[in-house]
C-alpha cells in the first residue's frame, strides 16, 4: 500500500491518497490521478495529477492482474 501526499492546484491545499492509480500521460511519463475532495466552481468535479516513476505504474500492473 502506497500513500501519496496529493496538491489540488485549484485550491493549493494537500491531501492523502492511499494507492492511486497510475495513468500513462500523452507525453508518455507516468502519474498518479486522483479526484479531489473539494469542488471547484458549479460543482465542477477537480482532479490532482503528481508524477511518478514506472516502477509505480508496472507495480499497478501487476497488481491488477493478480485481482
Amino acid at each position: 500500500m502506497t500513500n501519496v501526499t496529493m496538491m489540488c492546484l485549484t485550491t493549493k491545499q494537500k491531501f492523502d491518497v492511499e494507492d492511486p492509480p497510475v495513468i500513462v500521460l500523452n507525453n508518455g511519463r507516468y502519474a498518479y490521478r486522483c479526484k479531489c475532495p473539494w469542488e471547484g466552481k458549479n460543482g465542477k468535479e477537480l482532479y490532482a495529477f503528481k508524477f511518478c516513476s514506472s516502477a509505480a505504474f508496472e507495480a499497478q500492473k501487476k497488481q491488477e492482474e493478480n485481482a
